[in-house]
């Protein structure tokens, strides 16, 4: 047909718009791909992607000796960022890291450490000249336990407290027992 628009057939040559299309779709389906390939292999395999970059190892529960050489015999500098009571870990051991365990991080970076200066420390209230049920619920109320009643000679009135040990005033571990004397009264040995 002469000066008609015929489709171009089978073999015909492509014009630059079509290959122009092509080109687009396929630089969509490689960044697609490798966005997919990138996402699986930090969720499945969160190990370091760059040469340059280790596991930071878990030291939480360590003495603060021991964590400072594992992370240096993997690459990293410890630092003591914080000192804090904690409930449970003993005086010296590591309560946390930052970065956490497991997370890639360059070699060299400081791993910041927070060492456990063991559990809290509360002062004994005094509660000398005190009922005993009113000091018991004192001491309580300080985070102080009553680990054990006696009785001691005393010039007080029998069944009033008579002072505690530790004494009024020295600082004990939260929750420990104290020992509550109660006055045997006056005249009693």
């Amino acid at each position: 047909m002469p000066g008609g628009n015929a489709a171009p057939g089978p073999g015909a040559p492509r014009g630059p718009e079509t290959l122009r299309r092509f080109a687009w779709v396929a630089i969509g389906v490689a960044a697609t791909a490798l966005a997919g390939y990138l996402v699986a292999a930090a969720l499945l395999f969160p190990a370091p992607l760059l040469p340059n970059e280790r596991e930071v190892p878990r030291v939480i529960g360590a003495a603060v000796e021991d964590a400072q050489r594992t992370l240096q015999a993997k690459g990293f500098r410890a630092e003591i960022a914080d000192r804090e009571f904690h409930p449970t870990y003993a005086v010296g051991a590591v309560t946390w890291q930052d970065p956490p365990p497991d997370v890639a991080a360059p070699r060299g970076s400081t791993v910041a450490l927070t060492v456990s200066e063991g559990p809290p420390r509360r002062r004994v209230p005094d509660v000398r000249g005190l009922e005993a049920d009113l000091a018991q619920r004192l001491l309580l109320a300080a985070g102080v336990a009553v680990g054990a009643v006696d009785t001691v000679a005393s010039p007080l009135p029998a069944g009033v407290a008579a002072g505690t040990n530790p004494t009024a005033g020295d600082s004990v571990a939260a929750g420990s027992g104290v020992t509550l004397h109660l006055a045997k009264g006056r005249g009693v040995n």
